[in-house]
């Protein structure tokens, strides 16, 4: 199921970066956050998305980097993240809210939560923070340190539950 949600995001996601025509539509706009909602075959997708405000690390080139909150047909949400990069698979995504850390688990360019579970207590933790910071090492060990701001998150959240909540 994972696998499938990664190929859903990716697609998703790189039709925001590129605007290319298709049925996705921005709901709304929050400060460093945008919700969108759109069309998977018989299925309806909202989610979040936000890109960096501050990227650090080694690297000599990769791509964008994103995070992504996603609700599918009001099931959980699920939160992913990609630093832009295939990450080397020995290496957890580090996700840090100052004190608090989470652990990601990486398949090729995308990282989730462990569980639902974790995905509730990271999307509590945006709530109450005002950035976020991703880590993540490539499978050539180059370190990409990428700052989220958390500013317009809790509106863009509750935006994306009231788009998907009429379906």
């Amino acid at each position: 199921m994972k696998f499938v949600k990664f190929w859903v995001l990716i697609l998703s996601f790189i039709t925001i970066k590129y605007k290319t025509a298709n049925s996705q539509e921005l709901q709304a706009r929050f400060q460093d956050w945008s919700v969108f909602k759109t069309e998977r075959g018989d299925k309806t997708i909202c989610y979040v998305a936000s890109t960096p405000i501050k990227s650090e690390g080694n690297f000599d080139k990769r791509g964008e980097p994103f995070f992504l909150v996603t609700n599918v047909e009001n099931d959980s949400d699920e939160i992913s993240t990609s630093s832009g990069f295939i990450y080397n698979k020995t290496s957890n995504v580090e996700l840090n809210f100052g004190t608090k850390k989470y652990y990601l688990f990486p398949y090729k360019t995308v990282a989730w939560a462990n569980d639902k579970n974790d995905d509730a207590d990271i999307i509590k933790e945006m709530q109450n923070s005002a950035e976020m910071v991703v880590s993540g090492v490539a499978r050539d060990g180059k370190i990409a340190i990428d700052t989220y701001s958390l500013i317009g998150f809790i509106h863009s959240y509750k935006k994306v539950k009231e788009a998907c909540q009429n379906l």
